[in-house]
């Protein structure tokens, strides 16, 4: 029943090829095993590789073991029951704050996570490698021990150490470490705000934190995002007004645009924050991706009155639920308070990682390496996009994301269920928009973008557009193919496609 190929890890054959005799009904339930040291000696490896390929057929539940007598196969159905229970679940569309989180974690759904937040697994596969756990183990012992309340002091010298690398010369002492960013979030709103309080915000920006505030009962005060930061004059209008008790922005690599706020923006939004009085809740969980050293609020401020949220969690991966926030000391005691009633502690593994991986200065030449993958991906992206009639009005932005026009009359929720259908992941613009706009917008990721199906799907909604605009206009494909008086070819086809596009909407594809 078991052949290995000697190329391949050995344990992980004996598991599928197990399973498959199991699933097929070759070994029927109440079959016998071959026994650990049977099987050891025909296929000629250890007794510890059967003894770990058993155990994990056991956790299954497709096998269970009886005292002296071995290894029978068990009733109860195994790993396709999970896969059933899945299939199960209401699948959400991405077109809600909760469908699309469902779709970027869910994973099996879309085959193309066009519209997801997290760099390709890929890029990211030697981050938290077997060698780089057990390093990590082996060199920092307080992963075995609980996490202290503020996280542990060697993770915050670390990353003390990497802020200071991007000229926020931030003390350890007033680092919180959080279980992932979305934490950060989490405490810094709930100890600053009350239901009812006014809270600025960017639009388009970051869906999440808009779903948060509704949430907790804020009054949400969309600010519209220009290409170098906010409009400072409506949020000056709106400061008068409301009396706003918080800002929450992103300085650089802006969710959704890619866009960098100036420093003459930074400034004055800083003099504003001042003058009305209010904080500032700054996100630079991509800041890391940016190709050039960037001006934080930060690192203006002081932490006077900004709150500086970071991860690790989009750069490393996003199994690593690590992120932190750095804050004015009035403020620390209150945030540690509430993470201890909220969780107790972090974790203390993800702690000793992300120590040991600052430490070693793995995490550098990283984030380097990234940066060139993200730049080469824009360009093959922003070129795939263009040529198909989509308008990508910050195309000069950076890092993961591009902010995607669809042609008047093409609605992005429209074009996202069609792409839903046929298994890829869009984030349409109306989700990043509290003020009700994005109609016309996609939130694209990078390295998806020029993926063939998600070009093939742009072309679909953007050609059935087309058709109903000229069959309004009265005319049609037909009489393109009549007045040219050939042979219908594949170049052919692609010519008039041409023509058709530049006919519809005005430009080359």
């Amino acid at each position: 029943m078991f052949t290995l190929d000697p190329t391949l890890p050995a344990t992980e054959q004996i598991v599928n090829q197990a399973q498959a005799a199991i699933d097929s009904g070759r070994l029927g339930e109440g079959a016998r095993l071959p026994s650990v040291r049977q099987l050891a000696a025909r296929l000629e490896v250890s007794v510890f590789t059967v003894v770990n390929a058993y155990d994990r057929l056991l956790a299954r539940g497709v096998i269970r073991s009886r005292v002296g007598a071995g290894y029978f196969v068990c009733r109860r159905p195994g790993i396709g029951a999970p896969a059933l229970v899945a299939a199960a679940d209401p699948q959400l569309l991405p077109n809600t704050a909760l469908g699309l989180v469902q779709g970027v974690l869910g994973g099996s759904r879309y085959k193309v996570p066009a519209g997801s937040g997290f760099l390709p697994e890929a890029w990211l596969e030697d981050t938290l490698a077997p060698a780089v756990l057990t390093r990590a183990l082996r060199r920092q012992p307080f992963a075995s021990q609980p996490a202290p309340m503020q996280g542990h002091p060697a993770a915050r010298e670390q990353i003390a150490l990497r802020l200071a690398q991007l000229q926020l010369p931030i003390p350890h002492e007033q680092l919180l470490i959080t279980h992932g960013a979305t934490q950060a979030f989490d405490l810094v709103l709930r100890a600053c705000l009350r239901p009812g309080d006014s809270v600025l915000v960017e639009d388009p920006g970051y869906f999440m934190i808009h779903a948060q505030l509704r949430a907790l009962g804020m009054q949400v005060l969309p600010v519209p995002r220009r290409a170098d930061g906010p409009d400072l004059d409506t949020l000056e209008a709106l400061a008068r007004e409301h009396r706003p008790r918080l800002l929450f922005t992103q300085t650089l690599l802006h969710n959704p645009t890619g866009g960098n706020t100036s420093p003459q923006v930074a400034h004055r939004l800083l003099m504003l924050a001042e003058r009305h009085d209010f904080l500032v809740l700054e996100d630079d969980v991509y800041g890391e991706l940016a190709s050039q050293p960037g001006m934080r609020l930060a690192q203006i401020d002081g932490l006077n009155r900004v709150f500086y949220i970071g991860s690790f969690s989009k750069t490393l991966n996003p199994g690593l639920r690590l992120g932190y926030v750095a804050a004015p000391k009035t403020w620390l005691d209150k945030l540690i308070e509430l993470k201890v009633m909220s969780t107790l502690s972090g974790s203390a593994l993800n702690e000793a990682v992300i120590t040991d991986i600052l430490e070693s200065g793995y995490y550098r030449r990283h984030t380097e390496r990234l940066r060139e993958r993200l730049a080469r991906a824009r360009r093959v992206s922003i070129a795939a996009l263009t040529e198909c009639g989509v308008t990508l009005p910050h195309a000069d932005g950076e890092g993961v994301f591009l902010w995607a026009q669809l042609p008047d009359g093409l609605h992005a929720d429209a074009i996202t269920r069609r792409a839903a259908d046929a298994g890829i992941l869009f984030a349409p613009g109306t989700l990043f928009s509290p003020s009700g706009g994005g109609q016309q917008h996609l939130r694209l990721h990078a390295a998806y973008a020029s993926d063939p199906a998600v070009l093939a799907c742009l072309r679909e909604g953007l050609d059935a557009l087309g058709e109903r605009r000229l069959r309004l206009a009265g005319g049609g494909r037909a009489c393109y193919v009549k007045w040219v008086g050939f042979k219908m070819t594949k170049k052919t086809a692609k010519s008039l496609a041409l023509i058709h596009r530049m006919v519809v909407f005005g430009t080359h594809c």
